[in-house]
């Protein structure tokens, strides 16, 4: 049984680096970074095992790039495909993002999952559809009681799971050029609601360990990493100028950092200004406009009122 565990990242710096090396080490399985380097952001480094491809390398499988900018943020689940071409001898897949931490026995996992004949080991959301920003990508692609939403900063997948997502991805992009359907769902919902309904063997990723800081937010300092060592799987855990980028991002008014007494305050004010000025300043500024536009909707529609009606003939003013 062959198994390699895909480091994925889109930068690489001293952090990147360290969470690397973080990895579990074991001669089960092999390890690679695999790095979109599209940006010219992650080019490889000598004596490690770096993986590198672009957008471009991804159109060419015939992968539709979806409604976003960031085509490889959108449909995360695209490298698996990418890498599984070039190396299609694997039995399993491991997909850890650069900002997961993980504390578990994978060799013990990764032959437990073998013997098992599992296909996927990964996080299923059981929070509500209402609360997904991304609903509405799936709309008019899957019925509504079908869709599922799946969460896999790190996953494992068999070679099998990954040729059926694989196909499935090819037919929605057929049909989206078609114009069959008209919007392109958000990996988490694509791979959630497929899987589902295929004869593929899941397994929820808390079966394999403790994930309670297993989400997008809050964000875990790398630091304290100790602090969580009864914690199997951790997601995101950052440096401290990407915890407070994250931080400030998530915080809905950011004009709390006036507030020497609010814990956004508290929290920023550990480090220096200049870790999280620029972040600040834009997240200060998008809550201007947004207040600025919502204040301007309501004085128009204050200002024009209700519409008049005209009198109709033959009636008589009082």
């Amino acid at each position: 049984m062959r198994c390699v565990i895909l480091f994925r990242t889109h930068i690489w710096d001293d952090f990147t680096l360290r969470q690397y090396m973080r990895l579990p080490k074991s001669d089960s399985f092999d390890s690679v970074i695999l790095a979109n380097n599209t940006d010219g952001l992650c080019p490889p480094v000598e004596n490690l095992p770096f993986i590198i491809f672009t957008i471009d390398d991804l159109l060419k499988m015939g992968l539709e790039p979806g409604p976003d900018k960031n085509m490889v943020w959108w449909n995360a689940d695209y490298p698996l495909y990418y890498y599984s071409s070039l190396f299609p001898n694997y039995d399993y897949y491991i997909l850890c993002e650069y900002d997961v931490f993980i504390n578990s026995d994978l060799e013990k996992t990764i032959k437990s999952i073998s013997t098992e004949k599992k296909d996927i080991i990964a996080l299923t959301s059981s929070s509500s559809l209402e609360d997904c920003i991304y609903l509405q990508s799936a709309d008019g692609v899957y019925p509504y009681e079908n869709i599922r939403k799946t969460y896999f900063p790190f996953a494992i997948f068999s070679k099998r799971s990954i040729d059926f997502l694989y196909e499935r991805r090819l037919v929605l992009s057929k049909h989206y050029r078609e114009k069959k359907i008209y919007n392109w769902p958000h990996c988490e919902l694509f791979v959630g609601t497929e899987i589902h309904a295929s004869n593929l063997n899941v397994v929820q990723l808390t079966a394999y360990g403790k994930a309670d800081y297993f989400s997008h937010y809050p964000p875990i300092l790398e630091e304290n990493i100790f602090y969580l060592r009864e914690q199997n799987y951790i997601h995101p855990v950052l440096d401290s100028k990407r915890f407070l980028s994250s931080t400030i991002h998530y915080e809905g008014r950011p004009e709390r950092f006036f507030n020497p007494f609010s814990t956004f305050h508290k929290t920023l004010r550990h480090y220096p200004f200049s870790f999280y000025a620029d972040p600040l300043r834009k997240a200060l500024l998008t809550r201007f406009y947004r207040i600025a536009n919502s204040i301007k909707k309501s004085f128009l529609k204050k200002l024009l009122g209700p519409k008049m009606i005209k009198p109709k003939k033959g009636s008589q003013h009082v």
